[in-house]
């Protein structure tokens, strides 16, 4: 334990020099105060999620474990590989080339969950410009310091690993010519934990950046969609080898085999026999106070009610309108959360799981709901304006009549 709060403090003297290189970089954009609370509240959220591994089922265990007696041999690159195999080569070279225990190692990768949310920070202070409120509070600080968010990617696990990969990813996608190498690196390490995901993010990328440039003739964006099904249809096999299921056939039952043994661990409900929107909106919403599995589904109410308040905010025409006109952006991050959900949904089978699987994405959505609620904002503004303006010009125009009369 002594040996764990080292570590801490070691970060922390990390996280300090990183934000100092950040704001070099970003002074205009970011709060050093923001940052640091950032790391201590993700700390926080991290002390709180070991306590819960303590008394739950946790891979980050069986991680560690694996590490820790070279199950699997005594040389690095035998650990080497995507999925599962990534995160037990990352615990090896914490275990065993720099000498970590477990607790050494859950600080590591909530210090790498950390700098997933200074990515994501970054980003989303570059694409809203318009100060967003939410309940009384900043709206991007309000989404940064969602609990589950952080609870899921403060440990020893794919959760930190794919969270920083995707805060590097749409960091780098903001400014792809400058930000090339985040760009590749967030890409990596998405591929690297959910290959399948990763897959996903690239055919939502595409689809996104075809159906906003004008110049794309209708004929290319149909040809681009086909190729799309196509490319999805050419990684079916990888999909279902990379998540575990075995059945091969239609989409519903070829996650069934999956969903009933996930349905075996705790806090499960049965998805097996749900519709797809049922699963779908299990994934996204629930526990809801009625099912909420301990004190920590409890917590996690409170966001799916703070998530479903704004979900349908985003069925009215307006919002509708506003995906179908917005940058490529906001689309390939819609897309992307869209159909990230429709995988994880099937394979979810507990509430555990969909708790801790959607906190990957869910961001994402956030975001886009954020950009709708900036660019009302900024019409209300203008509209507001022109009306302040209009009569003042119709007054003058009076006024020459009279004189000329």
């Amino acid at each position: 334990m002594g040996f764990g709060l080292l570590i801490w403090l070691l970060s922390l003297v990390l996280a300090y020099l990183v934000n100092g290189l950040i704001l070099q970089r970003h002074k205009n954009i970011v709060n050093r105060r923001i940052l640091m609370l950032l790391f201590f509240y993700h700390s926080l959220l991290a002390v709180a999620y070991y306590v819960y591994s303590q008394y739950n089922r946790s891979d980050s265990h069986q991680y560690y474990f694996v590490a820790d007696v070279k199950l699997k041999g005594d040389q690095i690159f035998d650990y080497f590989g995507v999925s599962t195999e990534f995160i037990q080569f990352l615990a090896f070279f914490l275990v065993n080339k720099l000498g970590l225990n477990y607790e050494g190692c859950m600080v590591m990768f909530a210090w790498l969950g950390f700098l997933g949310f200074v990515f994501f920070y970054i980003f989303l202070k570059e694409r809203i410009k318009n100060p967003i409120s939410i309940f009384g509070y900043n709206g991007i600080l309000f989404l940064l310091f969602l609990p589950n968010f952080h609870f899921w990617s403060s440990s020893l696990g794919k959760g930190a690993v794919i969270f920083l990969g995707f805060g590097l990813f749409f960091f780098g996608l903001n400014k792809p010519g400058a930000r090339w190498l985040a760009l590749l690196a967030g890409g990596w390490l998405i591929f690297q934990v959910r290959p399948h995901i990763f897959y996903v993010t690239l055919i939502a990328l595409a689809l996104g950046y075809t159906f906003s440039s004008r110049g794309v003739a209708w004929g290319y964006r149909i040809i681009i969609v086909i190729l799309a099904v196509f490319l999805l249809n050419l990684i079916y096999a990888d999909v279902l080898k990379l998540t575990g299921l075995e059945d091969d056939s239609a989409l519903d039952p070829f996650f069934s085999k999956r969903a009933y043994e996930l349905t075996k661990a705790t806090s499960g409900i049965d998805i097996t026999n749900y519709t797809f929107p049922e699963k779908i909106f299990a994934f996204w919403f629930r526990p809801l106070f009625f099912d909420a599995p301990g004190w920590l589904g409890y917590v996690v109410s409170f966001e799916n009610l703070f998530y479903l308040y704004f979900f349908f905010r985003m069925l009215r025409p307006k919002a509708l309108g506003f995906l179908l006109r917005a940058e490529a952006i906001v689309k390939a991050a819609f897309l992307t959360f869209l159909g990230v959900s429709v995988v994880l949904a099937q394979i979810s089978g507990n509430l555990g799981l969909a708790m801790r699987q959607k906190s990957q994405v869910m961001l994402l959505m956030l975001f886009v709901i954020l950009k709708f609620l900036s660019d009302q904002q900024q019409h209300v503004f203008k509209t507001r304006t022109l009306k302040k303006v209009v009569p003042k010009e119709k007054d003058l125009y009076s006024q020459i009549k009279l004189r000329q009369v």
